[in-house]
């Protein structure tokens, strides 16, 4: 079997300080791994990694996914709406997906129907399938660029915001869902509990998603990546604990590509006391075994990705073990050199 590890921030998101924040950690298995492999550090969106499975390298997944979810798309141009919370830090906005908020139907239902009274003469209509996604639907498709909600986790909201011809006024429109959103007595209540304000929309998915084209048998938790599989007439299967537990499956596919996600939280929010921890554990039950496959031969190749500034693509054949002039490669000694 060929695996693909992709593992959404191995890659410490700010480059100016990834070397400091990586320095002294025992990665010996990863490190050898990096070392011997032929390795390339380029930035890379978090989008590209998500959509790579599926030959894509961006995800115009708007209106695909409002079919999947049983709404009436025909006549109307899609965008997601997605329900995020938007925090100011210093003198920036960060922004937060659902991913950190529970948001029951009870609370979807409410805001879906204030944002339809207040945006009914603009001929804009909310939807809310599940209640952590959310669409819009307009009468005609804006001149604006958009970008993919992925990208945005934990970045400074201000970097983002639609653009174009219409991106301006787009950007008004989420003022007016902001100061809506804020307002409402669902809001009031989620604070008296201690939970996140639902206090904005992410506006993404816009244009026609082509043919998807997987070749690797999918294991990701991904809620994104689970739409783009069902849109491709399958499934994603669960992501392993470890990689003895993906190892005792059989058969083994050809080729699996495997989203580890279990860094990306504390990169996104810049733990990174939780982010080096998750790496010391990640070492212990898949850097350590899968290099040990490589040796035996039951893996044929690995290739490691990540994302950011300084995202890794690292490609190691069973052969290329035997490079023993290739020394080990640390994060920090990578960082360093490419920041």
């Amino acid at each position: 079997m060929h695996l693909t590890l992709s593992i959404p921030g191995l890659s410490w998101l700010d480059a100016h300080d990834a070397a400091a924040v990586a320095a002294d950690l025992s990665l010996p298995a990863l490190a050898t791994l990096l070392g011997r492999g032929r390795l390339t550090i380029a930035p890379c969106r978090r989008s590209v990694r998500l959509g790579a499975p599926f030959g894509l390298a961006q995800l115009p997944m708007a209106q695909a996914a409002a079919d999947l979810d049983g709404l009436s798309t025909h006549g109307r141009y899609w965008l997601l709406a997605d329900p995020v919370t938007w925090r100011i830090d210093r003198d920036r906005a960060l922004l937060a997906d659902a991913g950190v908020m529970r948001i029951d139907r009870q609370e979807a239902d409410a805001l879906i129907e204030a944002l339809n009274r207040h945006f009914a003469d603009d001929g804009l209509l909310f939807h809310a399938p599940a209640p952590a996604r959310w669409y819009v639907s307009l009468s005609a498709a804006p001149d604006a660029g958009f970008h993919s909600l992925p990208d945005v986790v934990g970045e400074n909201v201000d970097d983002f915001l639609p653009h174009g011809p219409d991106g301006l006024m787009l950007s008004r429109m989420l003022n007016e869902a902001q100061m809506l959103l804020f307002t409402h007595p669902v809001n009031e209540a989620r604070e008296a509990r201690g939970e996140p304000r639902i206090n904005s929309l992410w506006l993404w998915g816009a244009g026609e998603l082509p043919p998807l084209m997987r070749s690797a048998a999918l294991y990701s938790d991904q809620p994104l990546q689970a739409v783009l599989a069902q849109l491709d007439g399958g499934e994603a299967r669960a992501v392993p604990w470890s990689f003895a537990a993906l190892e005792a499956e059989t058969p083994w596919p050809a080729s699996a590509w495997v989203e580890l996600d279990r860094l990306l939280g504390a990169a996104q929010y810049r733990d990174s006391w939780g982010w080096r921890e998750a790496l010391l554990v990640l070492e212990q039950d898949w850097f350590a075994p899968l290099l040990q496959a490589l040796r035996q031969g039951s893996l044929r190749g690995v290739t490691l990705l990540s994302h950011g500034e300084l995202a890794i693509e690292a490609h190691v054949g069973r052969g290329d073990l035997w490079k023993f002039w290739r020394r080990p490669r640390t994060l920090s000694s990578l960082f360093e050199t490419h920041a």
